[in-house]
């Protein structure tokens, strides 16, 4: 037997084997690289997808075949991001509509200050204006805004007489004011002055009565002559007269003379401008100035210019809103079918 091909052949097995291994080897290490590699380009990817969210334009939310660029008017023709609002958003804000057939979404909880320890106190120790409770409660910022308000009208007229009666309301006071209205007034005079639990603007933190009290006596605002420019100024503080006398067909409610209610200054103003409510301002903004096409420009007496345009949401309130960079803005949702968007531009 020739013992020393067979060494030959074993050796060459050997050779082989290592060779085979080396191969595989090499093969592993090169999936190892690729998968590697796939899985970093998909990271990569996956990141900038989120960050074009931010960034840029989402175009589904456009008509088909348009340039998102050609239907940005405005501010928006400056640069523009796109951002995803939905659910209780939309029923969030100082433009939404609380009222009947539109009733207040309540959350899981609400900021409130207290206006016994919020109000403008001043030097010589007197408050801007007295309170009916301790236990009266705005959101914070609107708050700030009576307060303002309220500085302003005493420097303007030296008087102190401003109360306010109602401000922030729960499910259950609501409840109780509204049953006690009804078994004294009867449902249907009830219904004129006082909401339905969920359906008054007091749930928001945005709405307060105030009347004036002065020697002794409760009377009315519009029974003081020196205290009818709370009526005329109250807009430059963002606030209007909910439900005035001319208006009772539109808002469902009786004429309330104590009742105002914070939308923001722009909003406001341009409402009293207009002699508008709440309803019909609304109704103008979602029927003439939508995000892609003209916006409405409102330029107030302090020297800020601003534009608006509403959005339509789905059914589910959701809604793709193109927003300007380089421009301070909000967005409010309306609670009825859309978000309105506040741009300042000056």
């Amino acid at each position: 037997m020739n013992y020393g091909h067979m060494g030959g052949y074993r050796s060459r097995r050997r050779k082989r084997q290592k060779m085979i291994k080396t191969i595989v080897l090499s093969l592993i290490v090169v999936a190892i690289i690729v998968l590697s590699t796939v899985f970093l380009i998909s990271l990569r990817n996956r990141s900038e997808r989120v960050e074009d969210t931010v960034q840029t334009t989402d175009t589904s939310s456009l008509p088909p075949d348009t340039d998102p660029a050609d239907t940005a008017p405005g501010v928006l023709g400056e640069g523009f991001i796109t951002k995803s609002f939905a659910g209780e958003e939309l029923n969030r804000g100082d433009l939404i509509l609380v009222r009947a057939g539109a009733p207040y979404v309540f959350p899981d909880d609400i900021e409130l200050k207290d206006l016994y320890t919020g109000r403008k106190k001043y030097d010589n120790g007197a408050r801007a204006y007295q309170i009916s409770t301790t236990d009266l409660y705005l959101e914070e910022s609107v708050l700030e805004k009576l307060n303002g308000l309220a500085e302003e009208f005493y420097e303007a007229t030296g008087e102190r007489g401003l109360l306010v009666k109602s401000a922030y309301r729960s499910y259950e006071s609501q409840k109780e004011l509204y049953d006690y209205r009804v078994e004294r007034d009867g449902e249907e005079e009830a219904a004129k002055y006082v909401a339905k639990p969920s359906e008054s603007e007091h749930h928001t933190a945005l709405a307060f009565d105030m009347s004036v009290y002065k020697d002794g006596v409760n009377t009315y605002i519009q029974d003081e002559e020196e205290y009818l420019w709370i009526y005329e100024n109250a807009h430059k503080y963002g606030f209007v007269l909910r439900y005035p006398e001319e208006k009772t067909e539109i808002t469902g409610i009786a004429y309330e003379a104590w009742h105002f209610r914070y939308v923001g200054v722009p909003h406001a103003y341009y409402m009293y401008t207009e002699g508008l409510v709440l309803e019909e301002y609304l109704e103008l903004l979602m029927t003439n100035y939508l995000y892609n096409e003209s916006h409405l420009k409102i330029d107030c007496d302090d020297g800020n210019s601003y534009e608006i345009y509403y959005v339509t949401a789905d059914d589910y309130g959701n809604a793709e809103i193109i927003l300007p960079t380089g421009f301070e803005y909000s967005v409010s949702g309306d609670n009825i079918g859309g978000y309105v968007v506040t741009v300042k531009i000056s």
